[in-house]
């Protein structure tokens, strides 16, 4: 990825450095193409510098909102745990127990034949063979956040769930899903942001004909043409390179 955005840096630079130089041409450059005028190459270097910026600014506010997230689902699985153990202590049935056990297992994505979480020992530790077999599958975030809420939705259901703990009381727990929802909310939007940007990029560095490296290029092909292929003017161009990136 850096060498792609160092690549899309270097064309912008390099459509100036071409400008620069058809501009001191004589006899004068004068294309016919008006995509080739040097005030076209001129407002292709300023929108190319824009929409560099805008893929910057746009990815920047994507991986801010990345990490805002990843803090916000911090500690959610030792969370988690309190609550079923909540569940467990509390005057429900087995059946009620298994059915907050099943959530839990879709909230952290794990198999069904794995303990969750684990249970604890005579002496208030949790099992370590147990703890062994709970590995953590990687879920999507908005999986999480919709099991999280089923979690809250059956613990409505349960009145003996009354823990004194603030944060695993009903109220709190609202509210952490509320949260957990807006920051993978705002991920999503922030990645659509940055993606759109993106695709600008293409559409103003690439786009055939009108784009920044096809004017380029034909811009030294009709130097080339226009002053032959062994010219000083052409010389001092052909070595400026373009890449064209997807």
């Amino acid at each position: 990825m850096n060498s792609n955005k160092k690549s899309h840096q270097q064309n912008v630079d390099n459509i100036e450095k071409i400008t620069e130089k058809a501009v001191t041409f004589e006899p004068a450059y004068n294309p016919s193409e008006p995509r080739l005028s040097i005030s076209n190459q001129q407002r292709l270097k300023i929108s190319g510098d824009e929409v560099l910026n805008g893929v910057i600014a746009a990815e920047t506010a994507c991986n801010n909102a990345v990490s805002a997230r990843t803090t916000a689902f911090e500690g959610l699985d030792g969370l988690v745990t309190r609550i079923v153990n909540g569940v467990r202590i509390s005057e429900v049935t087995d059946q009620t127990i298994a059915q907050t056990e099943a959530i839990v297992r879709d909230l952290r994505n794990k198999r069904a034949e794995e303990i969750i979480p684990p249970a604890e020992t005579a002496d208030g530790k949790e099992d370590e063979e147990a703890g062994k077999h709970n590995k953590i599958r990687s879920g999507s975030f908005g999986t999480k956040v919709e099991n999280f809420n089923k979690l809250i939705m059956l613990l409505l259901t349960l009145p003996a769930y009354k823990p004194n703990e603030e944060d695993i009381c009903i109220d709190s727990l609202k509210a952490r899903h509320a949260a957990l929802k807006q920051a993978n909310s705002v991920c999503i939007s922030m990645d659509a942001a940055a993606e759109a940007a993106r695709r600008q990029r293409q559409i103003v560095l690439y786009a055939p004909k009108t784009g920044l490296v096809p004017v380029a290029l034909d811009s030294k092909l009709y130097v080339k043409s226009a002053y032959g292929a062994n010219s000083p003017e052409y010389k001092s161009i052909s070595g400026i390179l373009f890449a064209k990136i997807k």
